[in-house]
């Protein structure tokens, strides 16, 4: 641990070699002693994310979560990007990084909308731009006519690097840093998949990253609600804004008011969670949601805008 406090004065090196002895040795006690000593497992992920904090800047960067965006860290320091047409072709064979394509499955993926020689034309210029911007092949052709990723090049691809933090924060005994490292996975989320591309190949894609992101953020509300319930209330109302018809969202959320001696935001929270049902769904939420909500807070009057908005609960 002592080795951990140091490292911003020691070698690199010989850091590197310290944490990895430390990490070996963790890695290899019988599985009961990790169990019996939380702690063990605790400073084993600890040790993983200093060892990645020691690997070489990798050489490039995608980021497909929201605004796509492509870029390398140059000599000069400088972050330099590229366009979002070579962009999605990485971010499309780093979603199965190790898998070949052909040039077929390729075609069909990204440019379903053009003949096979507009669609040849298109993959090859945007192979050649990405090789350009890399400094060497990216993508290579191997073959029978089929492509797949250079395993000699780094890339950080924001994707990878989400579902990674919310592995390891699944497997984590310790509260505070499966809350860290859950935090450090929404904080990447920064849009869906590829948000701004409509194209087929990245619906399932889209809806399996979303919803990942969803159970992130209400393990968040449910690991800080005792502790901190402000903090809760924030992640609650930030998966709403993603699926605003989850009834048991809405009320956790309305829960967390009532906790917090706020029982006017609860009261906003009920008349909003209905406004949204009946504008969404034509429908009122469920029996049992409104009368559980009435046994924390009875029936919600509010005052809106000057006008007085009653929901009832039979």
């Amino acid at each position: 641990m002592s080795l951990c406090l140091q490292t911003h004065s020691a070698r690199r090196d010989e850091v590197n070699i310290a944490l990895q002895q430390m990490q070996a040795l963790l890695e290899n006690l019988p599985l009961p002693i990790l169990v019996q000593n939380s702690d063990c497992l605790t400073l084993r992920t600890l040790l993983q994310v200093a060892l990645e904090t020691q690997k070489e800047m990798p050489q490039l960067r995608c980021g497909a979560l929201g605004f796509l965006y492509l870029e390398r860290h140059n000599a000069n320091g400088k972050d330099e990007r590229t366009s979002e047409v070579q962009g999605e072709l990485l971010a499309f064979f780093l979603m199965q990084p190790r898998r070949p394509w052909t040039s077929e499955q390729i075609f069909e993926a990204l440019w379903s909308q053009k003949d096979v020689q507009r669609a040849q034309w298109s993959f090859h210029t945007a192979r050649k731009r990405l090789h350009e911007f890399a400094g060497e092949e990216v993508i290579f052709k191997l073959k029978r006519g089929q492509y797949s990723l250079n395993p000699e090049i780094t890339i950080w691809f924001d994707v990878t690097e989400f579902e990674s933090l919310l592995t390891r924060a699944y497997t984590i005994p310790n509260v505070t840093a499966r809350i860290q490292l859950l935090e450090r996975a929404v904080q990447l989320y920064r849009g869906d998949f590829l948000e701004k591309n409509y194209k087929d190949w990245g619906v399932p894609i889209r809806s399996r990253l979303r919803e990942k992101y969803i159970s992130a953020l209400l393990q968040l509300g449910q690991l800080t609600q005792e502790a901190a319930p402000e903090q809760a209330i924030g992640w609650y109302e930030r998966t709403l804004h993603l699926d605003d018809l989850n009834e048991d969202t809405w009320l956790k959320l309305i829960r967390l008011h009532v906790q917090t001696n706020n029982l006017i935001s609860a009261h906003r929270t009920l008349v909003l969670c209905a406004e949204t049902f009946q504008r969404e769904m034509s429908t009122k939420p469920s029996v049992t949601f409104l009368q559980t909500v009435r046994s924390l807070i009875g029936d919600a009057t509010l005052t809106n805008s000057g006008r007085d908005e009653r929901v009832h609960v039979e």
